[in-house]
C-alpha cells in the first residue's frame, strides 16, 4: 500500500512544523527560502492544498520536489464502469480543415495528372502522406472503430 500524498509530500520538504491537525509549514523548495514560507494543508478527501506565501506557483512547488501534480491527490478507487475515453488530438474544425487541404492537395494531382504531367517522387511521397492523413482523419472520427 502506498503512503498518503500529504506523508509523499512532507518527506520532501525541509523544517516541516504541524501547525494544527492536517496543516503543516515548512521552506518552499522554489525558491530560496529562510523560513517557511510554505503552507500545506490535507483536505478530508485526502488531498493536499499547497500555497507559497512568497507567490511561487502550486507547480513550480511541486516540480521543485521532483513530483508531478497527480502526487497531490490520492488515487482513485475504480468501479471499473467508468467511461473508456478516448483523447481527441484535434478538434471537429482543425480535422475539417486538414481534411479540407489533404483533397485539396489530392485534387490538384488527379488535375495533374488527368493533364499528362508526370509527378515526381516529392509529389509522389507527399500523395501518400495525404492519404495517411485522410485514412488516420477517418479513424480518429469514428473513435478507431471501422466506419461503414
Amino acid at each position: 500500500m502506498s503512503a498518503a500524498p500529504i506523508d509523499n509530500i512532507l518527506s520532501q520538504l525541509e523544517k516541516v512544523h504541524q501547525r494544527q491537525p492536517g496543516q503543516y509549514s515548512a521552506r518552499c523548495p522554489a525558491h530560496a527560502d529562510k523560513g517557511p514560507s510554505l503552507s500545506i494543508r490535507e483536505t478530508p478527501e485526502g488531498s493536499v492544498l499547497i500555497y507559497c506565501f512568497a507567490g511561487c506557483s502550486v507547480a513550480a512547488v511541486v516540480a521543485a520536489m521532483g513530483l508531478d501534480m497527480t502526487a497531490l491527490f490520492p488515487p482513485r478507487d475504480k468501479s471499473g464502469r467508468e467511461p473508456t475515453r478516448t483523447p481527441r488530438l484535434l478538434t471537429a474544425a482543425q480535422a475539417l480543415e486538414l481534411l479540407e487541404s489533404e483533397a485539396s492537395l489530392v485534387a490538384v494531382a488527379a488535375g495533374n495528372l488527368q493533364q499528362g504531367v508526370i509527378l515526381n517522387q516529392e509529389d509522389c511521397d507527399r500523395l501518400n502522406k495525404a492519404a495517411g492523413r485522410i485514412a488516420w482523419l477517418r479513424k480518429e472520427s469514428t473513435g478507431g472503430r471501422n466506419a461503414a
